[in-house]
């Protein structure tokens, strides 16, 4: 490819490097820069313009959207978005949501979690605001594997792992139809934002406007609604032997 036919490409596709910047800035803590996601984003295209084969099949967009997504979580994966103290009470959160629906046969409330770690409700709200960044991160869909994913695949999530969980791996279609199957078990509220977030494509500011609620209390249910499956998965992980690996 010439140069200025490679440029061309670069400055053509720029605008998915600042809306996938966007949307992962918005889902995480403070202290990272936005311009910082879209110069790492803008490495990953120059990698997917490099690496691209239209032979294959796949339009450049969503290749590149893998690519720039790839490198955008890479780089705050990094980073350590959590501390370590933090990720151990979001573990604890999780433990508490999984013995708390064993014991009571539904959904535990936020109020009932809360109890049972010992904390008050606002202490509770406010630890679900600092793990905002979390994300269904026990199981790990490949670069390669998520290129492959169609548009109308009912769950749109990238899965990635924190730095010392472990990377539980799974079947795609597997884990997709689980991941679905929790969705639906979820409280009714809990099911609107995650489907509004995630496949209505929906900001939390606009899911709060649909909702007639605050964007840091749809963040707060996204967070419940996450922490919820990430526990409901990793108990069925366990309960299948799925292979467990460390992440380097």
């Amino acid at each position: 490819m010439k140069k200025e036919e490679f440029e061309k490409q670069i400055l053509d596709h720029l605008y998915i490097v600042k809306i996938i910047a966007g949307k992962l800035h918005a889902r995480i803590p403070g202290g990272v820069e936005l311009d910082d996601l879209i110069h790492t984003g803008i490495l990953g295209l120059i990698d997917a313009v490099k690496k691209y084969d239209p032979s294959k099949g796949t339009r450049f967009s969503t290749y590149a959207s893998v690519r720039i997504k790839g490198a955008i979580l890479d780089e705050l994966r990094n980073l350590d978005w959590a501390s370590r103290s933090l990720r151990q009470k979001i573990k604890e959160v999780e433990n508490a949501f999984e013995s708390l629906e064993i014991k009571l046969g539904r959904p535990p409330k936020e109020e009932e979690v809360s109890e049972s770690l010992g904390i008050s409700l606002k202490e509770f709200q406010k630890l679900l605001g600092e793990s905002r960044g979390v994300g269904i991160g026990v199981f790990r869909i490949s670069i390669e594997d998520e290129a492959n994913l169609s548009d109308d695949d009912s769950v749109k999530f990238h899965l990635h792992s924190d730095t010392d969980t472990p990377d539980l791996v799974l079947e795609k279609k597997e884990l997709r139809d689980l991941v679905a199957s929790f969705i639906k078990e979820l409280p009714e509220k809990e099911q609107l934002v995650l489907n509004m977030y995630y496949l209505d494509d929906l900001n939390l500011k606009e899911v709060g406007k649909v909702l007639d609620l605050t964007e840091s209390r749809i963040s707060q249910i996204r967070t419940t609604a996450i922490l919820r499956m990430r526990a409901k998965l990793a108990d069925a992980a366990r309960k299948n032997r799925v292979h467990e690996k460390e992440v380097v």
